[in-house]
């Protein structure tokens, strides 16, 4: 007689015993190591895919005669990926599901931002928002920063763009009244000589960052970044600020706080942008 522990029951001789082990769902057998009994499938597969005596593809379910067999399969089938140092079934959807990956494109992306921005270039929207001028863009915020630029055919600067806004805010929705009381300053243009240099580089008077060449320091100070923040993002636990509307633009487009879910803000928004391409055409 011959007893089956796992199963608790009896056999009359070792073969009847081993025809169970074969056909009961409670013995997984791997048969080229001496008949080594798992309780469970998932025990013995995972016994193949671990043990050096076997070549074996988890997602095939296909066994080999030796390591380089099993690799030329998984570079035919399947999917090695750098960042992760495995192998996966398939390359989109393990991309997709598990890093910053552009499916149309088989692009992948090191951060969610550089991938949001490429989902967002023309590659893939199109430059369907137009300037008044013969341009085009992917989106708002760099329309309104072709605009801000002075690159413009239409001759509409930074400058002129705030003072079109602030009037056409009378509700302040996107600009601060506090900072606008006494009007928006009038543009200074200011420009560094070769005195700006400290002996090691070109600073800025103003906020004393450094550059290595005069033309730099310029176009810094050129720049939006030394005026007054006279924009604002209307959502009231967020009110981060801008010198910039192009600025705040971008920050909404971004959905970072939530802002453009808001009727109200996309409403402005969107008039704002219809009323500077009306001023902007030629």
């Amino acid at each position: 007689m011959t007893y089956c522990k796992r199963c608790s029951r009896t056999f009359t001789d070792l073969t009847a015993l081993q025809q169970h082990k074969r056909d009961s769902g409670r013995h997984n057998q791997c048969h080229i190591c001496s008949g080594r009994d798992y309780a469970t499938w998932d025990g013995l597969e995972s016994h193949w895919i671990n043990s050096p005596r076997h070549f074996y593809c988890q997602f095939c379910e296909e066994h080999f005669d030796d390591d380089d067999e099993l690799d030329e399969h998984d570079e035919e089938e399947h999917y090695y990926c750098d960042s992760c140092d495995s192998i996966f079934p398939d390359e989109v959807e393990h991309n997709s599901q598990n890093h910053h990956y552009c499916i149309a494109c088989r692009r992948l992306f090191s951060t969610e931002h550089g991938l949001r921005c490429h989902l967002n270039s023309s590659i893939h929207v199109g430059r369907t928002i137009k300037c008044g001028c013969p341009k085009a863009f992917t989106c708002k915020s760099a329309l309104l920063q072709h605009m801000e630029s002075g690159g413009c055919a239409s001759g509409m600067t930074r400058h002129r763009l705030n003072d079109a806004v602030t009037t056409m805010d009378r509700s302040n929705v996107i600009t601060n009244a506090a900072r606008l009381i006494g009007g928006l300053s009038q543009p200074i243009e200011t420009w560094a000589t070769e005195k700006a240099w400290n002996g090691a580089a070109y600073e800025c008077y103003f906020c004393h960052s450094t550059f290595r060449s005069l033309t730099a320091l310029n176009q810094h100070l050129q720049s939006p970044r030394h005026e007054e923040k006279i924009y604002f993002c209307p959502k009231h636990d967020c009110k981060k600020e801008f010198t910039t509307l192009s600025g705040l633009c971008q920050h909404v487009e971004s959905g970072s706080c939530g802002v453009l879910r808001f009727r109200e803000v996309q409403a402005v928004m969107d008039s704002l942008v219809r009323g500077m391409k009306r001023l902007t055409a030629y």
